[in-house]
């Protein structure tokens, strides 16, 4: 009988002729498990991620797109190896895989695949900011009843599993059963966390109930909260103003808002007080907000304001005092605002924004690269 003829195989060829779905399969698992020399090169894994992203975008099934994504965000705890400078662009990277990832499992018919991969994604969380985009859509992605089965068998297996990640698997639960909102299961999840009662998690809580549209329960919970400090003092007003004006307690909505904007004087809290007070007195506090409360800078959050309460006469103020920081601001953003006051009939304001609006800053030359 003849012998077989020895072959030697090479890992290269090899791999030469898998497809690339493999390939990516392959790396991304390497990465996940901390075995990836990429891991060392910081550059070429963030490149890697945004190539693979795109990669996945050309692939015609859409099962193995949901599965590599589900792997691509599995990854997304690169964010907490970056520079702080690098950071945002990470989290923006995981951002665009988990709403890929909902848009395409959105349209996708087997439910249970789906479901099968969240499950996953959940019990391998680690606080990933990609991930838990897809957590906070889950109402996007599946049916009530797919998703409350989901939910109850995550909660089973942190009730019987010592898992090292509890607290963040617990987290994912909570942006889950928010989306969906499931008061009981947010409540449980939250209890599970915090079985002390802490005043943050009662506010949670109350909050999930009022956003659920069950005021009753909302001041139930939050009427257990006591002496809440500064660290939830706002949280506590903010919510206790927003139930008011919900039962259309004007005068109490008016006496807890200024409370909440007195000590916490921030944009969106003087919003919420000049939506509700006469225009005379909205119009004094936009005025004093800009001159004494803005700070030594320019604040976009206001400027919209100014826009969105049509107070031309202070945003015209505002922007002669700060007209030189435009420079530096989002030139989308500005020109959005321009656009949306030339509509509104002021070509004047809408054109001193333009005059200070910076497309594309040129970069600084060092002195040594300038042509003589």
């Amino acid at each position: 009988m003849a012998k077989k003829k020895k072959v030697w195989k090479s890992h290269s060829g090899a791999a030469a002729f898998r497809g690339k779905e493999d390939r990516i399969r392959e790396t991304l698992s390497q990465i996940v498990g901390g075995e990836s020399r990429l891991l060392h090169r910081p550059d070429e894994l963030y490149e890697f991620i945004a190539k693979t992203i795109d990669d996945i975008e050309v692939f015609k099934d859409a099962r193995l797109k949901l599965e590599l994504l589900a792997w691509t965000l599995r990854a997304d705890f690169l964010p907490f190896k970056a520079e702080d400078e690098e950071r945002e662009e990470w989290d923006s990277l995981f951002y665009d895989a988990g709403t890929f990832f909902v848009e395409l499992a959105g349209q996708y018919d087997d439910k249970d695949y789906i479901a099968d991969l969240v499950h996953d994604l959940a019990l391998r969380h680690v606080g990933g900011e990609g991930r838990s985009v897809v957590f906070l859509a889950l109402d996007e992605i599946l049916p009530a009843e797919r998703a409350k089965a989901l939910l109850v068998e995550l909660l089973a297996t942190v009730d019987e599993v010592d898992l090292e990640n509890r607290e963040d698997v617990l987290d994912a639960i909570g942006d889950m059963a928010s989306s969906m909102k499931d008061t009981e299961n947010f409540t449980k999840a939250a209890l599970l966390k915090d079985p002390d009662k802490s005043n943050a998690t009662l506010i949670d809580i109350a909050n999930e109930y009022f956003v659920a549209g069950d005021i009753e329960l909302a001041k139930q919970w939050l009427g257990d909260v006591q002496n809440p400090g500064n660290e939830d003092e706002e949280a506590y007003l903010d919510l206790m103003a927003a139930i008011a004006d919900r039962e259309g307690r004007k005068s109490d909505c008016v006496k807890i808002a200024r409370r909440l904007y007195e000590t916490f004087p921030k944009v969106i809290h003087l919003g919420r007080l000049c939506s509700i007070v006469d225009a005379s007195e909205a119009h004094s506090m936009l005025q004093d907000y800009a001159k004494f409360r803005s700070g030594e800078g320019f604040d976009m959050e206001f400027l919209q304001l100014l826009v969105a309460l049509k107070a031309y006469d202070v945003l015209k103020g505002y922007l002669d005092m700060f007209e030189r920081d435009l420079t530096a601001q989002d030139a989308e953003v500005l020109n959005e605002i321009s656009d949306e006051l030339e509509k509104d009939g002021q070509k004047d304001l809408a054109d001193h924004i333009r005059e200070w609006t910076v497309e594309e800053p040129e970069e600084a030359q060092a002195f040594d690269n300038r042509d003589d």
